[in-house]
């Protein structure tokens, strides 16, 4: 069984605080189980505005997560067009790229844990990737 954990970009606001324990026990779990944590390079985008914030955002991605760096995903073709379909098939707009991007990368999984700030948001879209089981967690880890 292939699992995955997706962090929406609040989740970086939250991974080295103190508040950010649970999460950063999430992503631990998720490498020992032999699963894989993700993100799409377009939520760092998303989070890299800002010197202290992009600072933030370069120490999680340097961060060893149990022998298992955090992969950051490039939007290639194939990605843009399972994004395309994501937003096509929740008939949203491009004013939701980010959130289809981490809709997206859920695909192929059997399950996907995404750490959201956006629940209904990620919920609506991920009807588009009927395949993967997609869990929706606040990066508070509630």
């Amino acid at each position: 069984m292939t699992t995955r954990t997706v962090l929406d970009a609040a989740a970086f606001d939250h991974l080295d605080h103190a508040d950010g324990g649970g999460l950063r026990a999430l992503l631990r779990r998720t490498v020992e189980r032999g699963g894989e944590v993700a993100c799409a390079a377009v939520t760092l985008a998303e989070v890299c505005r800002g010197t202290a914030r992009t600072r933030r955002v370069e120490a999680a991605l340097r961060r060893d997560r149990g022998g298992q760096r955090l992969r950051v995903v490039p939007t290639d073709e194939r990605l843009a067009k399972l994004v395309g379909a994501v937003l096509a098939h929740g008939g949203a707009g491009s004013d939701r790229l980010a959130d289809a991007h981490v809709v997206a990368l859920c695909a192929g999984a059997d399950a996907a844990v995404v750490v959201t700030a956006d629940p209904g948001d990620i919920a609506e879209l991920s009807a588009a990737v009927p395949g993967t089981r997609i869990v929706v967690r606040d990066p508070h880890g509630r």
